[in-house]
């Protein structure tokens, strides 16, 4: 998890509003005391972090001394800073603001928008699905899915109305906005596994199989490959593409790392970061590394 907090830095030079992967590395950190756990203790530290126990705090808070509000975290004055940064045309004063105000302010904004609370719920609930064996493909898991996807549309729709209602206090809102999303996450997850019972979705998912074994590879150059091409220190062509000349733009660069990956993986065991993580991890263990070409 060190490890990946490097690669969201590294990511994060190059993508204004710093990354996602540096609060996903802190709380994975959560998984390491936890793994030797109980399945029904796992199912239940989920739930506590799901049920977004901050934003409770802030509401009773609220509730006994009404006028107060959440300690703010200048959010919105940090990613306005970033823009600044971004139109100096100055690659290295980007790369800067992006790793100090932007990782920054990516934090704060989990800490806001209630992610530090879901995203630990969510890889512990994702262990305990796959310590179940509920990712196999099999009847019992085919009835599993679908009840989920059923129970998550119930409510996903069901939370999205308490979400808009008005006079909400905000720490309330954010818990009913996460629920929601929450269950709107159960029903893309349910509907791909299901979808993946059929063999023509399997076919036409194939090419895939090869991108996903590189996510973190393409994950970065994805940021990569967009900051040279939009950006102001670079091609700087933001200006000039609208929503569909980006989708093509987009379109051209997911083809061309799909062929890498089909390319790269004939050849090694594993993608170009996800090899050096393996390997990092293991010399930091003191222990060799599994060789890297098949």
């Amino acid at each position: 998890m060190c490890l990946l907090a490097v690669f969201a830095c590294m990511n994060a030079a190059f993508f204004p509003g710093g990354d996602v992967l540096l609060t996903f590395s802190l709380a994975d950190l959560l998984l390491v005391p936890c793994r030797r756990l109980k399945t029904s203790s796992l199912v239940a530290l989920s739930l506590f972090f799901l049920a977004q126990p901050l934003e409770w705090a802030y509401a009773a808070v609220q509730w006994m001394h009404p006028g107060w509000v959440p300690p703010s975290l200048s959010v919105a004055e940090s990613y306005a800073s970033l823009k600044s940064a971004v139109d100096t045309g100055n690659f290295w004063v980007m790369a800067w603001e992006n790793l100090t105000t932007g990782q920054w302010a990516s934090l704060a904004w989990g800490i806001e928008a209630g992610r530090l609370m879901q995203a630990p719920g969510l890889f512990l609930l994702g262990f305990v699905l796959g310590r179940q064996d509920f990712f196999l493909q099999n009847d019992g898991t085919a009835v599993f899915w679908t009840r989920g996807l059923l129970f998550s549309l119930a409510g996903a729709c069901a939370f999205y109305v308490v979400m808009c209602l008005p006079g909400l206090p905000g720490p309330v809102h954010t818990v009913f906005s996460m629920w929601h999303n929450v269950c709107f996450t159960g029903v893309w997850v349910a509907g791909v596994v299901l979808l993946y019972r059929l063999e023509y979705f399997r076919k036409a998912t194939a090419p895939l199989l090869t991108y996903g074994r590189m996510s973190l590879t393409n994950y970065v150059s994805q940021s990569v490959i967009g900051s040279l091409i939009f950006f102001p220190y670079a091609l700087g062509l933001a200006p000039y593409c609208g929503y569909l000349a980006s989708f093509a733009v987009g379109f051209a660069a997911m083809t061309g790392q799909i062929w890498f990956c089909r390319w790269w993986l004939e050849r090694h065991r594993y993608g170009v970061l996800e090899g050096l993580w393996h390997r990092a991890t293991w010399l930091a263990a003191g222990k060799v590394s599994a060789p890297e070409h098949r």
